[in-house]
């Protein structure tokens, strides 16, 4: 459905660039969510999908159309692509029908389609209201109904729930992707939660610096990621530095870098326990409660501090702590 081509893009003439030599495409019906912190490139990338900026190197293509290239530029209202942005972005002047209605308004049977969108939203009795009598999660579905109601080739959903707090995004996520796969439309979510990327989409794609460093499917990220970067954002990682290797004494390879994620550190394990070749003592510095675990801040004898979980509540104010070398991951040097 969509073909992304050695992409590149500049704000300064090339002295910087802000998406640089990207190339992924994805499977139509698909769900691929767009990660990474701010600058990374989210913004530019959905910018130029979108058509609200040309590329300076590369193309883009939707199905078998080329939207946007060095000699060729598909306007934004030409290219199906629906979006929805976090701050909705609704006309407060207009009804919740005639916001729908806005982007279908040359279809014939315009009235019965943004009546079907605002239904499928459940949001049927709602369409004389304005949007400023509704809450934030209903805001979101108008805007949802609204980019669907052209039946766009694709949808781009950007950092739709980052305004909400978290039991609300939570909710409006699962009910959002619910009315998406309905539609069976392709969907390009971008997000910074990893949680929500998780949760939804089929594979997730990792900008850092405007480069991609990872695309694959959600499991892969966690057990197989390319980078330390890539290991940090789907779960709390260790990075074993030297100082480290050297309090458990484990040398590693120097030409790669190494992580341990957080639960693979064992809290004092026994002497002769087979999930620990590498065992070293810690000072227990702070003890934080967080439920049904403890979150314990440890200070090494080489200096260097550690943050573990235990289930443990009666933890000594000295331990040993230990990994195994199989849950060691291994990285070309970033």
């Amino acid at each position: 459905m969509l073909t992304i081509d050695s992409l590149s893009k500049s704000f300064d003439k090339g002295k910087n660039y802000a998406l640089e030599d990207v190339t992924f495409d994805l499977k139509a019906g698909h769900v691929c969510a767009i990660v990474g912190e701010s600058g990374s490139g989210k913004t530019t990338l959905v910018r130029l999908i979108a058509g609200l900026e040309r590329p300076d190197h590369g193309s883009i293509s939707l199905g078998d159309k080329v939207i946007a290239s060095l000699d060729k530029f598909v306007q934004p209202e030409k290219r199906k692509i629906g979006l929805v942005f976090q701050e909705y972005a609704l006309f407060p002047h207009l009804t919740i029908l005639d916001n729908v209605l806005y982007g279908i308004s040359k279809l014939k049977n315009k009235k019965e389609r943004a009546q079907e969108m605002l239904d499928l939203v459940g949001l049927s009795n709602m369409g004389k209201r304005y949007p400023h009598q509704l809450s934030g999660g209903q805001q979101q579905r108008v805007a949802l109904a609204r980019a669907l109601a052209p039946k766009p080739s694709l949808l781009i959903l950007d950092e739709p729930f980052s305004n909400l707090d978290a039991m609300l995004r939570t909710q409006l996520r699962n009910e959002v992707f619910d009315i998406i796969k309905k539609t069976e439309v392709t969907v390009l979510f971008v997000t910074h939660d990893t949680q929500d990327a998780l949760s939804v989409a089929d594979e997730i794609l990792i900008l850092q610096n405007g480069k991609v460093v990872q695309k694959d499917a959600a499991a892969n990220l966690y057990v197989k990621p390319n980078t330390l970067y890539v290991a940090s954002l789907f779960g709390s990682t260790i990075h074993i530095n030297k100082n480290l290797q050297t309090a458990f004494s484990c040398p590693l390879k120097e030409s790669c870098c190494h992580a341990i994620r957080n639960e693979k550190i064992k809290v004092n394990p026994s002497a002769n326990d087979p999930h620990c070749e590498y065992i070293t003592r810690a000072e227990v510095v702070k003890k934080v409660e967080l439920g049904d675990s403890t979150q314990l801040l440890l200070k090494l004898e080489s200096g260097e501090q550690l943050s573990v979980m235990t289930q443990d509540k009666n933890v000594a104010d000295t331990i040993n702590i230990g990994f195994n070398s199989k849950d060691i991951l291994e990285f070309d040097h970033e």
